[in-house]
């Protein structure tokens, strides 16, 4: 995993009886891995033929997905390979997924709202459509359809709001592992070190959530709103796309189910740190408990938020 995420077929992994390894086979075409034959032969079926790169380089979906890498809009490419994959079911089946419609609707109504909506985004947006337009425009009036500029800045303002990463990543279990590991302060020192080395390069060429292996549209998750004291969480337990609700609280009858739309240790920074998070990504205000029973707390910021722009202005 490690190697991928880092394009780096020499990385050794420290320990690596502690790396999970998880069963893959893989696109004969593009090498693209799946969770098993069965998976890949149902991407086959359902829209991977239409899209797949054939492993070129020079594929134009390559380059597009160099220029989205370049933006570096969260939740890095994956947003655009969700794009490719509704573009790919559009091709196949000749219809947008019924799990669409509940989206689309919850748009119309104006219950969403994400930062990449915004004006200033609308230009580099724009030139991920041209480039979508110039690949898969001749395919026909569904498709074109799709890559009109409302209704693809609708399907951005989806996959932003509604999106989960979806946490299957080996590595991140392994790094979990590692830092549970009972050894001498040297030798621990020693694969921190390592790690961090390797987490760079994973950076570099992944960016920096190795938790996040993709995005998966949910129904039923999509409806949870976010507590910054959050009553469940959400996992993946499976190694693959199985998506997990489970509580971290006890949970009363008829309350209602939170999650957190920010990270845990973003949790722990101040009111004025985590509302002014959720309105730069969301564009809500967040009304939480925790937030309302910290309401008379000075309106500073965290420290964590000084340090970060002060490297900006830097």
């Amino acid at each position: 995993m490690a190697r991928r995420l880092a394009n780096d077929p020499t990385i050794t992994l420290p320990v690596p009886d502690l790396n999970v390894q998880i069963a893959t086979t893989h696109c004969p075409g593009c090498l693209v891995a799946f969770c098993s034959d069965h998976c890949l032969q149902a991407a086959l079926s359902l829209y991977h033929t239409a899209v797949c790169t054939k492993g070129k380089a020079s594929h134009p979906l390559s380059k597009l997905d160099e220029v989205w890498r370049e933006m570096h809009f969260p939740p890095e490419t994956t947003s655009l390979i969700m794009i490719i994959k509704i573009i790919g079911i559009v091709i196949q089946t000749g219809s947008v997924p019924a799990i669409f419609e509940y989206f689309y609707r919850t748009l119309r109504d104006g219950q969403h709202r994400h930062k990449l909506l915004q004006e200033e985004f609308l230009s580099q947006l724009e030139t991920i459509r041209d480039g979508l337009l110039q690949i898969f425009g001749f395919h026909g009036p569904q498709v074109q359809k799709l890559l009109e500029r409302e209704a693809f800045v609708t399907l951005i303002g989806i996959i932003g709001m509604n999106g989960q990463g979806i946490g299957s990543s080996s590595f991140a279990q392994y790094c979990h592992k590692l830092d549970e590991l009972d050894i001498d302060p040297t030798a621990k020192l020693s694969l921190d070190n390592e790690i961090e080395r390797i987490t760079e390069m994973i950076d570099e060429f992944s960016g920096m959530f190795t938790e996040v292996e993709g995005t998966g549209l949910y129904e039923l998750q999509s409806k949870l709103n976010h507590s910054c004291s959050p009553n469940v969480q959400i996992r993946f337990d499976h190694g693959d796309c199985t998506l997990s609700v489970v509580a971290i609280d006890d949970v009363k009858e008829g309350e209602e189910l939170c999650i957190s739309y920010i990270s845990p240790c973003d949790l722990e920074r101040s009111r004025h740190s985590r509302r002014k998070m959720l309105h730069e990504n969301y564009m809500f205000e967040c009304c939480c408990s925790k937030c309302e029973a910290q309401k008379d707390d000075p309106d500073v910021t965290s420290d964590e938020d000084v340090s970060d722009d002060e490297d900006e202005m830097e």
